[in-house]
C-alpha cells in the first residue's frame, strides 16, 4: 500500500559507467490501487459500524487517551461517498499520475533510450490481464509519450496461460509449498503485537470484553494506509494528507504491522520459502527475456522493454537476483533485531516499484549492466562493490540455467 512518492530517494548516475548506454529492460509493480473486493467491503463494513461512534462516547466518558484534536479527526471523519466497489483493485490517480512521474524522470536519466517519441520497433510494452496493469503501463507510455501520441503504443497480447508475468498463478506446487504461514501468526500472537493490540485498545478506551479484536485493528489499519497512499501523489505536502485512522497508530506501531506484513511475504514469496530454487525458478520467462536482452547486438530487436506486473512477481525477481537478503532470517522472535533489516517490503516494493537493468556498450564487447530499484542502484552480489556496476559475461555465466532453456519446463521446478 506504500506510497512511491512517500519512500522515493532518487540517485541515479547515468554516467556511472564511461561506457554508452544502449539498452534498457524495466518491470514494474502497478501504480498504486484501491483494494481488493474483499478488503473493500471490510472497510466499508468498518465505516457503516458503531465503532466510530463507541469511540465518540469512549472519549465523552473519559476512558480515551486522545487529544482533542485527535478525537475531533475521529468523529468528523467521513468514508469517500464516491468510493464504490466497482472500484476495487482499480489504479487510483494518484497511482497513474505516479506511473507517469517515474517515466519522465527515466527519460530525463537515459534521454537516448526513453525516447519522446514512440516507435514500435524500439518499444515493447507487456502487462498482465489484470486492469490495473494495464493502467499503469499506459500511465508510463503516456508519462514518456504524451497523452495523444501513448495512444498510438502498441501492447502486447496476453496470453490465458501467463506464466511468463503470473506464473504463481499458474505453479500448484508453489502455492503448496507456501501455505504455512505459521511464522506469521505466532508473531501476530506473540509480545509485540500483543502488547500494541493493548495500546491501542487503551487510547480509543476499549476495555475487558470491549476490545477491539485483530481484525478490526487490521482493517482500520488500511483506512490509513489507503487515504494516505492514495492522496500522496496529489498532495503538497511532503507527508502526504493524514487519515484520521492513523491516529490509533504511533510509528512504533506502523514498525510492527509493518515487520507483520514483512513476515507473510518473507515466507511466501522470498528467502523464508524453504525451496528456493523453485521461487528462484518462478521467474524464468523474465530472466531468460532480460538475459537475451542485455546480449543481443542485433540491431533489429527491441531497445526498451516495459513490463508490468505485481509485487509478488518483483519479489521473486529479487530472490533470484540475490539482493535484498538478510544475513539472519526473519522470523517471529527478532522484530527487535530487524529494524534495520534488508527485507523491507515498504521499501522494496511500493505501488509502482520497478526494476531497471540498462546496458552501456563498452569497446571491449564485455558490457557495462547498472540494475536500479525504484531509481536507486542495487548491488547484485559479485559485481563492482563501489559502482554496483556488472559486466554482462559475469551475469551471463550466473544465470546461465535461464539461457535457452524451456521455461515452460523450468519455472514450476526445482531444478
Amino acid at each position: 500500500r506504500t506510497s512511491y512518492e512517500a519512500v522515493r530517494r532518487t540517485s541515479v548516475n547515468p554516467a556511472v559507467s564511461s561506457c554508452t548506454p544502449s539498452r534498457v529492460w524495466f518491470v514494474s509493480r502497478h501504480g498504486g490501487r484501491f483494494p481488493h473486493p474483499p478488503e473493500l467491503q471490510d472497510m466499508f463494513d468498518f465505516a457503516d459500524s458503531t465503532i466510530q461512534a463507541d469511540i465518540v462516547r469512549n472519549y465523552e466518558a473519559g476512558r480515551t487517551t486522545l487529544c482533542r484534536q485527535d478525537f475531533e479527526a475521529i468523529r468528523d471523519w467521513r468514508r469517500d461517498s464516491n468510493l464504490t466497489l466497482d472500484q476495487a483493485s482499480l489504479t487510483t490517480e494518484a497511482g497513474r499520475v505516479g506511473m507517469r512521474n517515474i517515466a519522465r524522470r527515466y527519460q530525463q536519466f537515459f534521454p537516448t533510450l526513453f525516447t519522446e517519441t514512440y516507435d514500435r520497433q524500439r518499444f515493447l510494452f507487456r502487462h498482465t490481464n489484470a486492469i490495473r496493469t494495464n493502467q499503469s503501463i499506459r500511465a508510463f507510455a503516456s508519462g514518456l509519450f504524451g497523452e495523444t501520441e501513448s495512444e498510438n503504443v502498441v501492447f502486447e497480447d496476453v496470453p490465458e496461460n501467463d506464466f511468463f508475468m503470473r506464473p504463481i498463478d499458474f505453479c500448484p506446487e508453489f502455492r503448496e509449498e507456501v501455505a504455512d504461514q505459521h511464522q506469521q501468526l505466532a508473531f501476530e500472537n506473540g509480545p509485540e503485537f500483543e502488547g500494541m493490540m493493548e495500546e491501542i485498545n487503551r487510547k480509543l478506551g476499549f476495555f475487558g470484553s470491549r476490545q477491539l479484536s485483530v481484525d478490526t485493528v487490521l482493517v482500520m489499519w488500511e483506512w490509513c494506509r489507503f487515504e494516505t497512499a492514495s492522496t500522496f501523489e496529489l498532495s503538497e505536502s511532503e507527508i502526504g494528507e493524514p487519515s484520521a485512522w492513523c491516529v490509533p497508530f504511533s510509528i512504533s506501531h506502523q514498525s510492527i504491522l509493518e515487520y507483520y506484513r514483512d513476515l507473510g511475504y518473507y515466507y511466501f514469496t522470498g528467502y523464508g520459502v524453504r525451496n528456493q530454487r523453485l521461487i528462484q525458478n518462478l521467474n524464468c520467462g523474465l530472466m531468460q527475456d532480460l538475459l537475451n536482452h542485455v546480449q543481443t547486438n542485433n540491431s533489429a530487436d527491441t531497445t526498451v522493454r516495459v513490463f508490468g506486473t505485481h509485487s509478488q512477481v518483483v519479489h521473486a525477481l529479487m530472490v533470484t537476483l540475490g539482493v535484498f537478503r538478510d544475513d539472519v532470517s526473519l522470523n517471529q522472535h527478532n522484530f527487535a533485531q530487524q529494524t534495520s533489516r534488508n527485507w523491507k517490503t515498504s521499501i522494496m516494493t511500493p505501488s509502482g516499484a520497478n526494476l531497471v537493468v540498462v546496458r552501456y556498450d563498452c569497446a571491449d564487447g564485455d558490457h557495462d549492466l547498472v540494475f536500479l530499484m525504484n531509481e536507486r542502484p542495487i548491488l547484485v552480489p559479485g559485481c563492482d562493490t563501489q559502482t554496483g556496476i556488472c559486466k554482462l559475461s559475469f551475469i551471463l555465466n550466473r544465470f546461465q540455467r535461464f539461457i535457452g532453456v524451456n521455461c515452460a519446463d523450468l519455472y514450476c521446478s526445482s531444478n
